[in-house]
């Protein structure tokens, strides 16, 4: 019965997630929301406060655990390594990209929203991408998949095909893009399961990970 609730929850959390971020803009217009930036505010906020209510056990078992087995000098030193390898995949992932497809022009979600509000960008980078979306692809599924490797495959498919189910599958290069994808999810979902499963040190990682470009962003470097 429990896991039957469970996965009733979690395929409940990626409807409704599809559901308003393929249609949230359109119901708005219907109802009179005109401006778009509202609209995506509203609904992301909504999502997000309704994921971490739905997770909040888990989220507090996880700081509880947090307390009791790390140490300040821990945190920052598996934050630290994580992030460094993250980059270095990117700049591999760079070189091969450039090495197959040069001058590949490769959509860039950040730019797009910074040009509509910066403020949003901050809060989706930097919040909802790091809060609700780690809740959505790790943790709920983790809920319900014990093993490491089924786990792995399952989180990285899904984070890969909802992406292109909102950016839309590219007419060539598909390979490139499911790279751009697919390989920096895997190793967000290794950080996840070799730090015991911990959703809040696997939330720090992708906090930093996600500030240092936004950063540069801010600072118009």
């Amino acid at each position: 019965m429990e896991i039957t609730n469970k996965l009733i929850k979690i395929f409940a959390f990626f409807f409704v997630y599809f559901l308003y971020s393929t249609y949230s803009l359109t119901i708005g217009h219907a109802i009179g929301i005109q401006n778009d930036l509202i609209t995506m505010v509203i609904t992301d906020i909504l999502f997000l406060v309704v994921i971490v209510i739905a997770y909040k056990d888990n989220i507090m078992k996880d700081l509880k655990m947090l307390k009791e087995e790390y140490t300040i000098g821990k945190i920052f030193k598996t934050i630290i390594i994580w992030v460094i390898a993250l980059f270095i995949l990117n700049i591999v992932m760079g070189a091969l990209t450039d090495l197959i497809a040069p001058g590949l022009a490769i959509d860039n979600n950040t730019d797009a929203l910074w040009n509509m509000s910066k403020v949003y960008t901050v809060f989706k980078t930097l919040i909802f991408s790091v809060v609700a979306e780690e809740l959505l692809y790790r943790e709920s599924l983790r809920d319900i998949i014990d093993n490491n490797v089924v786990f792995v495959i399952t989180s990285v498919i899904i984070y890969t095909l909802m992406h292109f189910i909102f950016a839309g599958l590219p007419e060539s290069n598909v390979l490139i893009y499911i790279m751009i994808y697919f390989i920096p999810a895997i190793l967000f979902s290794l950080a996840y399961i070799k730090n015991k499963s911990n959703i809040i040190i696997l939330m720090l990682i992708k906090f930093t990970y996600n500030l240092i470009p936004l950063a540069i962003l801010l600072l118009g470097l």
